[in-house]
């Protein structure tokens, strides 16, 4: 099974949370998420050079390590996790096995579900606020982001407000632009 997921900036939070209560999803209380975002040595986080991306994400005491490889696009995934209780002893792992942490991403995520779909609001630091749906299936990973996207519209998400990249990749792209712009 593939994590697919689609997301878009969120312009209107007040509409699409009033919309959320009217289908009936609840979104859990805000929960501080740090991901710390490795890939080996060579490799960049941007483009089709990307192969397996590792996140160690931090949310409260619990500390998840994921693998994700990108199948059909970036928010299209094969994705594997676990948690881990020694979060040093991991990153000395990482470091052995020749993985770079590139980029962290602090966020605040509230989390609800409709039927299969899990919701994420997302207030990314550095980047402002996103909504985020996700699906497991082992089906074709575009033809699930057009239907994920169809019920983003029924929130009164626009199309021009979807985003292809994942947040890491965001990110790293801002700053890499910031640089680009002082370099100049």
């Amino acid at each position: 099974m593939n994590e697919i997921e689609v997301k878009a900036k969120l312009n209107n939070e007040k509409q699409v949370l009033e919309k959320l209560t009217e289908a009936g999803i609840k979104l859990s209380p805000s929960l501080s998420q740090q991901d710390d975002i490795y890939v080996a040595l060579g490799e960049d986080l941007c483009g089709n050079k990307k192969k397996n991306v590792l996140r160690v994400r931090t949310q409260g005491k619990e500390i998840i390590f994921t693998l994700k490889r990108s199948r059909t696009n970036e928010l299209d995934c094969i994705e594997k996790e676990t948690k881990v209780s020694d979060k040093k002893a991991l990153e000395d792992m990482l470091d052995q096995m020749s993985y770079k942490k590139v980029i962290s991403v602090s966020k605040k995520r509230r989390k609800g579900k409709f039927e299969d779909l899990v919701i994420c609001l997302d207030e990314v630091e550095g980047l402002g606020s996103f909504i985020e749906v996700e699906k497991t299936s082992a089906e074709d990973g575009e033809a699930i982001q057009e239907e994920l996207f169809n019920f983003l519209e029924s929130l009164g998400v626009k199309r021009e407000d979807r985003v292809f990249k994942g947040y890491d990749t965001l990110k790293y792209d801002s700053i890499n632009q910031k640089g680009d712009k002082n370099d100049s």
